[in-house]
C-alpha cells in the first residue's frame, strides 16, 4: 500500500476548515556534498586474510574518480594506530595518496594516534598539508595545524575545525610540545572572522558521549559534527540529532565513506547520509581500485623489505610473563596429546600459509613474508623479545605455537613444570585469538565452534594450574 502524506493546511482546507498556506520558506542555502573518512589507524589496503573485505586507499581514490561530484573532501586524522617505524611510513604513504595524487583532500584532522608519531617526523610530513587543528597550540618551529580550514563552495563558505580533545595517553604533561585548548575557547578563535551565513563542520576525536557534551556548551551550534569514536567500526545507520545538530559517525579502517549533503534551512541544518562501502571488484585482478595508487602502496611494502623493517621491530618488548620464547617441540616430550592436536591444526602451517600467499600473484604479488602487520599474526612472539625475528634466524617460532596461547614457556620447561602456564589473556575466547580472529580478518569466526579443531587437554596425571578452569 502506497501511503501519501498531505500538507496539514490542504487535510483543514478540504475538510472545510480556513487554514492559511504556509508561508514561502526562506532561501536555502546551497547543498555541499561531503566525502568524508577517518581513523584508518594504518589500513592502507585489506590485508586479503578474508574474501569480501572492505576498504583500501586504491579502492577509497578510484571511488572519488568515478563520482567527481563532490565538492569537500574531509580526512578525519588518526591515520595510523601506533606509533613505530612501520606506522610513520604508513602515514607518509597514506598523505601521499590523500594529498599528492589526483584527487586532494581538502581538510585533515588531528587523532591522538597522530600525536603519538615522532613529533619532528609527523611535523615535517604534513607540511604543506591542510591540517587542521583548533584546539591544540604548539609553540615549536614547522608545527603544521591551523584553526581551521575554509572553503568557498559557489558562494557558500564552509568552515572545518577539529577537536583532538586529549592528549596521548603517554604524552608527557610537562614540557609536551603541544598544549590542548579549552573547547569553548578554541571553538570561538576556530570561528573567529567567520560569516554568519557560513557552514560550521566540527570533527570531533573522542567517544559519542564527549562528543554530545560538546554539542551542548558550542555557540553558534555546528551545522554538523563529525564523531571519530572509535568503538563505531562502521558508521552509523543514519544521523544523530542533538539540540538540532547532525552528528555523523565515519568509522574506521577506512572501510566505508559517508557521502554526505548538507544545507542550512530555516529550522536548522538538514544532513543527507549516504554509506559508500568500499568493495572489491569481482572481476579484476586484485579487486580492482586504482592503479597508481596500487603501484604506490606497492612501493611502500617492497621498501619496508628492502630496509629490513621487520627485523627492526622485532624483539622491542617484553614477553607478558617475564620468561623466554622456545618453541613448540620444547612441549612435545610433556604434552605429546596437545602436540599432536597443534601439528594438525592449521595454526601449525601458518607461516607456510604466508608463504604460499606470496607465491600467488594474483592473490598478493607482494613481499607479505617481509611485512610486520602480515607477520605478526603467522608466527610466535613477534615484536616480544626471544620472539621471531625471522625464518632464518628463528626458524622454531614461524607458526601459531603452543606459546601463542599460553605464553612465553622456558622457564616453564626449566622447572619441569613447576613454573605453571594457562592461557593468554582472560575470557572466552582468549584476547590471543580475537587478535587475529577479528570480525574483518575471520568474519565468520566464532570461538566455539573453532575450538574443536585445536581442541586438547592436560595429559594423564598433570594437573591445572590454580584458577585455570578447562578449556572450553
Amino acid at each position: 500500500m502506497i501511503r501519501t502524506c498531505l500538507p496539514l493546511w490542504f487535510l483543514l482546507a478540504a475538510c472545510g476548515r480556513p487554514a492559511d498556506p504556509p508561508a514561502a520558506p526562506a532561501a536555502i542555502a546551497d547543498r555541499i556534498r561531503l566525502v568524508v573518512s577517518g581513523s584508518l589507524l594504518g589500513r592502507l589496503e585489506p590485508c586479503g586474510c578474508a574474501g569480501g573485505q572492505l576498504g583500501g586507499l586504491a579502492r577509497r581514490l578510484q571511488h572519488l574518480g568515478e563520482q567527481r561530484s563532490h565538492d569537500l573532501l574531509v580526512e578525519g586524522g588518526d591515520l595510523v594506530a601506533g606509533a613505530t617505524e612501520l606506522d610513520l611510513r604508513k602515514a607518509y604513504t597514506a598523505l601521499a595518496v590523500l594529498f599528492d595524487m589526483q584527487h586532494p583532500y581538502d581538510a585533515l584532522g588531528v587523532g591522538r594516534n597522530d600525536l603519538a608519531l615522532p613529533f619532528a617526523e609527523w611535523c615535517a610530513l604534513l607540511q604543506g598539508r591542510p591540517v587542521v587543528a583548533t584546539d591544540l597550540r604548539c609553540a615549536e618551529p614547522g608545527w603544521p595545524g591551523v584553526p581551521f580550514v575554509e572553503k568557498d563552495v559557489r558562494g557558500t563558505k564552509v568552515r572545518i575545525l577539529s577537536f583532538t580533545v586529549r592528549l596521548p595517553a603517554d604524552a608527557p604533561r610537562d614540557g609536551a610540545p603541544v598544549r590542548i585548548v579549552p573547547p569553548v575557547e578554541a571553538y570561538a578563535l576556530g570561528l573567529r572572522g567567520a560569516d554568519p551565513a557560513t557552514l560550521r563542520v566540527l570533527l570531533v576525536h573522542d567517544g559519542d558521549l564527549r562528543t554530545r557534551e560538546l554539542v551542548t556548551v558550542l555557540q553558534p551550534k555546528p551545522d554538523l559534527v563529525l564523531c571519530f569514536d572509535h568503538g563505531y567500526t562502521d558508521p552509523g545507520p543514519r544521523p544523530e540529532r542533538l539540540d538540532g545538530v547532525p552528528i555523523a559517525f565515519p568509522g574506521t579502517r577506512g572501510r566505508m565513506l559517508l557521502d554526505l549533503t548538507l544545507a542550512r534551512l530555516p529550522e536548522g541544518p538538514r544532513l543527507g547520509q549516504e554509506i559508500v562501502p568500499l568493495v572489491g571488484s569481482r572481476t579484476l585482478p586484485g579487486g580492482g581500485g586504482d592503479p597508481d595508487v596500487k603501484q604506490m602502496l606497492l612501493s611502500h611494502r617492497e621498501q619496508v623489505r628492502a630496509d629490513s623493517v621487520l627485523a627492526a621491530m622485532a624483539e622491542q618488548r617484553p614477553t607478558a610473563n617475564g620468561s623466554t620464547y622456545t618453541g613448540s617441540r620444547a612441549c612435545e616430550s610433556c604434552h605429546p596429546t596437545a602436540y599432536a592436536a597443534w601439528q594438525k591444526s592449521r595454526h601449525a602451517q601458518a607461516w607456510q600459509t604466508l608463504e604460499r600467499a606470496e607465491a600467488e600473484p594474483k592473490r598478493y604479488g607482494w613481499p607479505v613474508t617481509a611485512y610486520p602487520d602480515c607477520v605478526g599474526c603467522h608466527v610466535v612472539g613477534y615484536g616480544e623479545r626471544s620472539g621471531f625475528v625471522g625464518p632464518a634466524a628463528t626458524p622454531h617460532l614461524a607458526a601459531v605455537g603452543c606459546e601463542t596461547c599460553h605464553g612465553a614457556g622456558l622457564a616453564h620447561v626449566e622447572s619441569d613444570g613447576e613454573v605453571r602456564l594457562g592461557k593468554v589473556g582472560a575470557g572466552t575466547p582468549s584476547p590471543a585469538c580475537v587478535a587475529c580472529h577479528d570480525a574483518e580478518q575471520s568474519p565468520d569466526f566464532v570461538y566455539g565452534d573453532r575450538w574443536p579443531k585445536i581442541e586438547h587437554a592436560l595429559e594423564p596425571g598433570q594437573r591445572r594450574a590454580p584458577g585455570q578452569g578447562a578449556p572450553k
